[in-house]
């Protein structure tokens, strides 16, 4: 199985709209639990995807990217949903907000753990052109999400892996950090471009892992 660029590019697509739509679904669920019901009166605690569309993160970020890793510039198709709106001062707990962070990395892992073990069930039967699609489906869905997992845990304002290290700053040390915010993506996407490497190193890394624990060949 050699899948073009065009097919793994729209696996990935796929995987990723998927994959940032179960994500902010998460944080809103999660929040709604601790007490806060901000996601829910804002109609955001849905899996509608129109719901949580982002023109930029979820239409042209993707499609730039889509159309880069077609043309064999990029690897992968990264973006990112509307964010889901959140409370903290209604959370139950203080530690409210690393919960509520930490749903939507978890739930990305949770898919790619589902989508790794449809494809160990799907090995076992004989190939054949539409197996072999949807093996590939399976493989690369999971792979973006371990993608979006591993990307959205990286402690830069304004991502999830933020929220978990700022709730443990404080004084100016705190007001530094979140002033960061603005230039977050500016700062992101200039340690992705020079620092890529690494992030793709953690990613298959983590996704081989899983492979090897579904008794599967590593391959990333």
């Amino acid at each position: 199985m050699n899948p073009s660029r065009l097919e793994t590019a729209v696996y990935m697509l796929v995987g990723l709209i998927v994959g940032v739509i179960i994500h902010e679904y998460m944080h809103g669920y999660v929040a709604y639990r601790m007490g806060d019901t901000t996601a829910k009166r804002a109609g955001r605690l849905t899996l509608d995807p129109l719901a949580h569309i982002d023109p930029f993160g979820t239409l042209i970020l993707p499609g730039m990217l889509f159309l880069l890793s077609i043309m064999g510039y990029g690897t992968f198709v990264i973006g990112y949903a509307k964010p889901v709106p959140i409370n903290p001062f209604l959370f139950r707990k203080p530690r409210g907000i690393i919960w509520v962070s930490l749903a939507g990395p978890l739930s990305n892992l949770s898919l790619a753990v589902v989508f790794f073990g449809l494809l160990r069930l799907l090995v076992i039967f004989e190939g054949g052109a539409v197996l072999d699609r949807v093996v590939l489906t399976c493989l690369f869905i999971a792979y973006i999400n371990v993608v979006l997992c591993v990307f959205n845990l990286i402690p830069i304002p304004p991502l999830d892996g933020s929220r978990m290290l700022g709730y443990y700053l404080r004084g100016e040390a705190k007001r530094a950090y979140q002033s960061l915010e603005p230039y977050g993506f500016i700062i992101i996407i200039v340690l992705v471009m020079f620092f890529g490497f690494i992030l793709s190193g953690l990613v298959g890394g983590l996704a081989n892992l899983i492979l090897r624990i579904y008794g599967l060949e590593a391959i990333f």
